[in-house]
């Protein structure tokens, strides 16, 4: 069988791999190469193989015409993200998955600002925060969101995490999820820091769904901090103190939990005379936050200890184990993968594009990664949403 070389542009090939955060080694094994082949194509002395081009499109995320051009289409976006992973052997940990995860929701931010120019509607800039140790700031943060705690206690865990998640979009941030961020890295919510729509990234997937809520609110104190992170579960148990913890984290963690449970609300009264578990179950129910939320809340409210707080946790963990062994998955429509994936603004204002015109249905199709039938009974179906 011929070997079909390719005569694509070396120049291309190197911006692409850097745009997509990849030293040399991990492009490699991501392409499937070895690592002279690609050494040798990027110095244009041996170029890849049309099979091997299409991949590396596929694993860098961008269009495969793009190899062949003259000049990159952009200038080098790409900048790494403070990393603040703590749990050990993950702390540090590469893999070209990961940042491929956190160059697609770049890209996905590009193509929501466009969208949102080509729609003329105004993006507001995001307001960070002047002082973190204001007295009441969780109730300030919750009244700037809209957050009304009768609201939250008609609904059940999910339910609360969407509407935290949904206020958290419409105060200008983007939020991603993504089930392909490798169980190597430890990673399970990242934030990008930009002045206008900022990014959070959450890892979707059974999991997580005990502290996904958490880790919500975790990246989204970093944004009000104006700061950008990776961080693992590790991050989320650091408190004021400790050894070798970040301060960032443990302001982060601070502001996470005084938004879901502001400290001028609880009354500790009602926890005397309970066990660990029993504090733990009551504050959930009090404020609809999972098990996992609450035992981290009950530790920055100092009704128990670091110690209780691990014992908490570690129980929760095998018993999910066990849930998720019994239970499995339940099957998610497509449309709604694709919408955590990309979140709801860029998903709305993709339909509200394709709508009035401004997208053609195959635009449309490609942004949203949905069959170009679907398109049209998705508008349908959520109209009132999009143009209302």
């Amino acid at each position: 069988m011929t070997t079909l070389r390719t005569s694509n542009n070396p120049r291309m090939l190197v911006w692409a791999r850097e745009e997509t955060g990849l030293d040399i080694v991990q492009a490699a094994e991501a392409i499937g190469v070895s690592l002279g082949a690609l050494v040798a194509a990027e110095n244009g002395e041996r170029s890849l193989t049309l099979n091997q081009l299409r991949k590396a499109a596929e694993m860098y995320d961008i269009p495969f015409g793009n190899f062949y051009l003259s000049e990159p289409p952009r200038a080098k976006s790409f900048h790494p993200i403070p990393d603040f992973r703590s749990e050990p052997g993950v702390a540090g940990a590469d893999h070209y998955r990961l940042n491929l995860e956190i160059k697609k929701c770049r890209d996905r931010r590009d193509i929501y600002l466009d969208l949102m120019r080509s729609l003329e509607i105004p993006v507001a800039n995001f307001e960070v925060l002047k002082a973190i140790n204001e007295n009441s700031i969780g109730t300030k943060l919750r009244g700037r969101l809209g957050i009304s705690q009768t609201d939250i206690r008609s609904l059940n865990f999910d339910g609360a995490y969407v509407y935290w998640k949904q206020k958290i979009e419409d105060s200008g941030v983007l939020v991603y999820e993504s089930q392909y961020i490798p169980d190597v890295t430890g990673v399970i919510g990242a934030a990008m820091f930009y002045e206008v729509c900022p990014i959070i990234l959450l890892k979707r997937g059974p999991e997580n769904n005990e502290r996904k809520l958490f880790t919500l609110l975790h990246e989204y104190a970093h944004l009000l901090l104006g700061e950008s992170a990776i961080n693992d579960a590790g991050s989320l148990l650091a408190i004021e103190g400790q050894k070798n913890t970040s301060d960032i984290e443990v302001a982060c963690n601070r502001l996470a939990a005084e938004l879901l449970i502001p400290t001028e609300s609880v009354d500790k009264s009602s926890f005397d005379g309970l066990d660990i578990r029993e504090k733990m179950e009551l504050l959930s129910r009090q404020y609809k936050v999972t098990y996992s939320t609450a035992a981290v809340c009950l530790r920055r409210l100092g009704l128990i200890s670091q110690s209780e707080l691990r014992e908490l946790l570690d129980g929760r963990r095998r018993e999910n184990q066990l849930s998720r062994r019994s239970s499995g998955e339940a099957r998610i429509p497509r449309e709604n993968i694709n919408r955590l994936d990309m979140g709801r603004p860029l998903f709305k204002a993709a339909l509200e594009a394709y709508a009035v015109g401004i997208l053609d249905v195959y635009d449309a199709s490609r942004i949203l990664n949905l069959r170009v039938k679907k398109i049209d009974r998705l508008v349908s179906k959520v109209k009132n949403e999009v143009l209302h």
